[in-house]
């Protein structure tokens, strides 16, 4: 049997890597790049090579191996992008385009028996902020989040590119808690989650009954921004959708709630920009909450081992989770 007849969610992750790898160097020459190296730095939900071409220059190339993103939502996402770069200070990556002036290339992949979507950026320079952000870092994140919000409530896609709605607790994902890869879920978590969600889907109900969607960046978190010389930008934007600012800022916070200083500054720095946006407590806890519930459902079914075999860890973090937010009402990293 030919690795190519495989079940790609059999296969390790090397072998997974191996068959993704020709994908990457044809991606690559569609968008102009000739790559010297491929080296993978992320193998997830998406996988993401960072590219090295002849020159020396330096590229983000992004295979989409489980994006939800349909046509019309790439020209969405690459159309802010553009927008954020040409009419605001917020550092975007600079988008490739191929010979045909696409902004994706789509690939055939036997493997996964799809077709693949990759997009490709010049890298930005500087270090992700990551695991230990300082407060000055926290602070710019929650004002880069507010000039976000603040263009994308007047801005929107046009011709076919459109955004998917996200402003719901599973954001566009299909609901994974209930089918086949629900095995997993004990018969105690499935009590949890079954008494957690309704008010998770009880707190959009009310957000969406007076707030209107306008783009979010739906991802932002810690890993997805970078620093250089005292500057931010924000990068993968494969989770845009049209959603609520308040779950943009509580995306954010789920990463940092165990950073003692981090919800007050990433508020500080995003009241300087936009000091209307304010939300009551149990709402925003709820929101973390749902945040939780939200990467439980997307894990269920990636295909990469790594993350298939952090399954049982997880599970046991958000059962102490969602005790913890059913005893207190609040939400806690506990690990």
């Amino acid at each position: 049997m030919s690795v190519h007849s495989r079940e790609f969610a059999t296969m390790s992750q090397r072998a997974q890597l191996a068959v993704l790898r020709p994908i990457a160097d044809r991606a690559s020459r569609a968008f102009g790049v000739n790559p010297v190296s491929l080296r993978c730095i992320n193998h997830g939900f998406n996988t993401t090579y960072a590219v090295t071409d002849t020159t020396g220059a330096k590229y983000a190339l992004r295979l989409n191996t489980h994006s939800l993103r349909d046509c019309a939502g790439l020209y969405a996402e690459q159309q802010w992008i553009s927008a954020l770069a040409q009419t605001t200070n917020v550092v975007v990556p600079t988008q490739l385009y191929t010979d045909a002036g696409e902004p994706f290339v789509e690939l055939p992949f036997a493997p996964m028996h799809k077709t693949l979507v990759a997009t490709m950026a010049r890298w930005l320079p500087g270090r992700i902020v990551g695991a230990r952000p300082s407060r000055h870092q926290v602070r710019h994140i929650g004002a880069t989040m507010a000039h976000l919000h603040r263009h994308s409530a007047q801005w929107r896609p046009t011709a076919d590119a459109q955004f998917p709605l996200v402003n719901q607790p599973l954001m566009n994902s299909e609901d994974h808690l209930s089918g086949v890869a629900a095995h997993h879920i004990s018969t105690e978590m499935r009590a949890l989650l079954d008494t957690v969600r309704p008010r998770v889907a009880q707190v959009y109900a009310a957000l969406n009954a007076h707030t209107a969607v306008q783009p979010i960046h739906g991802d932002m978190h810690i890993y997805n921004v970078m620093w250089h010389n005292n500057n931010l930008a924000v990068f993968d934007f494969d989770d845009a959708g049209l959603g609520l600012p308040i779950q943009d800022v509580a995306i954010t916070l789920y990463y940092v709630r165990d950073i003692p200083y981090a919800e007050d500054e990433l508020w500080a720095g995003y009241h300087s920009v936009n000091p209307q946006l304010t939300v009551a407590p149990e709402v925003l806890e709820t929101l973390l909450i749902g945040r939780g519930i939200l990467l439980l459902n997307d894990l269920l079914v990636l295909t990469n081992p790594a993350e298939a075999e952090f399954i049982p860890e997880y599970l046991r973090r958000m059962q102490l989770r969602l005790q913890y937010f059913v005893d207190t009402g609040g939400f806690a990293l506990l690990k």
